[in-house]
């Protein structure tokens, strides 16, 4: 795993919690909208006899995964934040804390740093560098 890929993980579980929240929300429109025949209508029996208990059922899966989707972009989140907090470098940390914990563009953050779009590139590469110094062991391995 690159180091950019590395830090770029709360954002991507960020997404994965976003699109678990829709999926959710989906769901419970469904569930809420199941319509249940009245009993003298002869209609063809489906093989899920109880749709409004599956959907249930689907739904509580659906949140547990969520759940521990949110656990993980806490830890990460958190063990990420604490990695770059111990960047000495002042623009190195910076750039690192607006780019990956922000989510920042880099123009953005060459106008909000008031330096060119090229020197805070150059900032970025190097904080990267320091960053997979301090902390490559632990997720260049894993590659």
């Amino acid at each position: 795993m690159k180091t950019q890929d590395y830090l770029k993980q709360i954002e991507r579980l960020d997404r994965m919690i976003q699109n678990k929240l829709s999926e959710i929300n989906q769901l419970k429109h469904i569930a809420t909208s199941i319509a249940i025949a009245p009993k003298e209508v002869n209609v063809q029996v489906s093989s899920d006899k109880d749709r409004m208990g599956t959907a249930v059922a689907k739904l509580l899966d659906l949140e547990k995964e969520t759940d521990k989707l949110v656990d993980d972009y806490i830890d990460k989140r958190k063990r990420i934040i604490e990695q770059i907090d111990s960047i000495e470098d002042t623009n190195m940390y910076h750039m690192l804390s607006e780019k990956y914990i922000m989510r920042k563009d880099l123009s953005v953050i060459a106008v909000e740093m008031g330096y060119s779009f090229k020197q805070v590139c150059r900032i970025h590469g190097n904080a990267l560098v320091e960053f997979e110094r301090l902390y490559g062991k632990e997720y260049l391995r894993s590659a």
